[in-house]
């Protein structure tokens, strides 16, 4: 066990505004992801030791960003929400206060960028809601209103990063960063999921277009992967990519419901798992200028709070988490990743 003073080297961005978002009826995406979270990391000690972020965000700024990768129909469509209850679709409901706390977890990411790239950490996780990385362009879907990676990814370039990694491992591919970033070669996005699965989107063909050819890299799993299998395609596949890449800053989709107790993902993830996987992303680009870890999915609340701090603690160089064996054959996703990442994977 290292010093007090480590886990003062992971940031946390949180605000009790984003228990405001709350269904109508019965929904997996509530507040009680959050207090659970925030209870879990208490309980542990963790909470009061950890170097916490106000937002100080400016409101246009974070409306400047979200104009970046958002319509602005998309984003009157959302403003105008306010005060009153509803759904987008039939999976995305809204409350009287969604648009202001989707805002402020749209400048939860912007403020998490600006702590890293001044130098005053290096890792930072944005304990925010609601998620963002099915938010597309021009439509909000899927529990998510503004993308709050791609919201953090402009942030970043304007702030002079010239490369930027979004690693995605939440069991839902997140189709609207990939659709944002779809035809830039700047942004890498790098996503594991479940498939066929929801939203529909994620195969591995869809390799960008135009100069972002190439700069989407999808590898879609199929249901009942654990620890090991994960472990082998972030060791095998993502690294070698972000080694070539050199990014700048990394951001990650921290999703959650490829826990094995997840209601909604059938995958086999452990807390473990989480942690060894958020280990290699950190480990395979350590002249990264900082890391983000930016709440997506997870909705068993016990799997969730703990893959959350096991990932905090891999973050903060208090744990050295173990790799497990694999127990499924994958020979087939190593094939495909290496017939579409050939460019990549090979010297």
């Amino acid at each position: 066990m290292q010093s007090e003073d480590s886990i003062k080297q992971v940031s946390i961005v949180y605000d009790d505004y984003f228990l405001e978002h709350k269904p109508f009826y019965s929904h997996p995406e509530n507040p009680a992801r959050l207090h659970s979270i925030v209870n879990f990391l208490e309980i542990n000690g963790l909470w009061r030791r950890l170097k916490h972020l106000p937002i100080d965000v400016d409101k246009e700024e974070t409306l400047e960003l979200l104009r970046l990768v958002h319509s602005e129909h998309h984003i009157e469509l959302v403003e105008g929400t306010a005060g009153s209850y509803g759904n987008i679709d039939a999976d995305t409901y809204y409350c009287p206060e969604t648009h202001s706390v989707a805002l402020q977890a749209a400048s939860a990411a912007v403020r998490a960028v600006s702590a890293v790239m001044y130098g005053h950490t290096n890792k930072v996780f944005v304990l925010a809601r609601p998620p963002g990385h099915h938010a597309t362009f021009s439509e909000a879907m899927g529990f998510c209103f503004y993308n709050n990676a791609a919201v953090a990814a402009e942030k970043a370039k304007k702030m002079g990063a010239e490369n930027i990694i979004i690693v995605d491992y939440d069991i839902h591919h997140g189709n609207g960063t990939q659709e944002i970033f779809y035809q830039r070669d700047d942004v890498l996005y790098f996503s594991t999921h479940r498939y066929p699965f929801y939203p529909g989107t994620g195969r591995f063909d869809e390799i960008g277009e135009g100069k972002g050819k190439g700069f989407t890299i999808n590898v879609p799993l199929p249901s009942s992967l654990g620890d090991g299998e994960y472990a082998k395609i972030y060791e095998e596949i993502y690294t070698p990519i972000a080694q070539k890449f050199s990014p700048d800053l990394v951001i990650v989709s921290a999703g959650f419901d490829a826990h094995y107790k997840d209601p909604l993902g059938d995958m086999r993830l452990t807390e473990e798992g989480f942690a060894y996987i958020s280990d290699i992303i950190i480990r395979a680009t350590p002249k990264a200028k900082g890391f983000i870890f930016i709440l997506e999915g997870g909705y068993n609340l016990e799997g969730l709070s703990e893959s959350v701090k096991e990932v905090i603690l891999t973050m903060a160089g208090l744990k050295k988490p173990e790799r497990a064996r694999i127990t499924n054959n994958i020979d087939r996703i190593m094939f495909e990743s290496q017939r579409y990442f050939r460019d990549w994977l090979t010297n």
